[in-house]
């Protein structure tokens, strides 16, 4: 029995149009409004904790994306570029997939973040930090396939809300634990927030029974797209976040929070 189609895709040319304008104005929205919150939320930021839980922060959060540059291998991007429509094989593969890749990286990611909080001076609170945002990775990877789905249908309207509501989770609650004093243990629990927020948010907009599979022909056509994609990924992380990690070990957390404080502010004009 054939693979049947699980996401059909837009054929009405009226309707492709109606929503790419649509999906124009909602991701445009969504920039201005994410990037008026995360400016309020940096300021206070500024008022609220040390340069060096600031700097903790900004160092450990680039740390982690060596793992996330390995933890898709261009597979979303794959899924949405098919030419065909989607098919359960498609995604239970998909899948499969990604989460034993980011399966193995958290767990070499716990596992290795004793070494990385001696190598880095790290203290038990920033740690910690590492610990929960390689957690994060599984419950951001849980949420690619309703993603594709929603994007493959350019339903953007909808695709925007687990953002906007993952981060005005985020920082909701970073600002507030801050307030608190709870200095860099803040942003753990706001990343943890963050992440099932976000994974919520999306299974209610698209939902999906997660399934397993493995086809090797499926396999073959997702990374010979995937793989060289990803590459632009591994550019990226080379070009921004290798040097932060680098200044991360040679200057003090104190000093790392005021590049990590300058990049920041220095970014919203653009």
């Amino acid at each position: 029995m054939a693979d049947s189609p699980v996401v059909e895709d837009l054929t009405d040319i009226e309707a492709i149009k109606l929503r790419s304008v649509t999906g124009i104005v909602a991701v445009s929205l969504r920039n201005f409004l994410l990037q008026f919150i995360a400016a309020i939320a940096n300021f206070l930021f500024g008022i609220f904790l040390l340069p060096s839980e600031y700097g903790v922060w900004f160092g450990v959060s680039a740390l982690i994306e060596f793992f996330v540059i390995f933890s898709d291998v261009g597979l979303a991007a794959a899924l949405i570029q098919k030419k065909d429509s989607l098919t359960r094989k498609d995604l239970a593969t998909t899948f499969t997939i990604q989460q034993a890749l980011v399966t193995f990286l958290v767990i070499t990611a716990l596992l290795l973040s004793p070494v990385i909080g001696r190598f880095y001076n790290l203290s038990p609170q920033g740690i910690g930090l590492f610990q929960a945002l390689a957690i994060s990775l599984i419950l951001a990877s849980l949420k690619t396939v309703p993603a594709i789905r929603l994007e493959r249908r350019l339903k953007f309207s909808k695709l925007i809300i687990p953002e906007i509501l993952e981060n005005l989770c985020f920082y909701a609650v970073a600002v507030t634990l801050a307030w608190r004093g709870w200095g860099v243990t803040a942003f753990t629990w706001a990343v943890l927030a963050r992440g099932f927020m976000g994974l919520i948010a999306m299974y209610v907009l698209s939902p999906w029974r997660p399934s397993l599979a493995l086809d090797r022909e499926v396999i073959k056509k997702l990374l010979t797209f995937g793989a060289p994609f990803q590459i632009n990924s591994v550019i990226a992380f080379i070009k921004d976040k290798l040097l932060i990690a680098y200044l991360f070990k040679i200057l003090s957390p104190a000093q790392v929070g005021f590049v990590g404080w300058a990049q920041k502010w220095s970014n919203y004009p653009l």
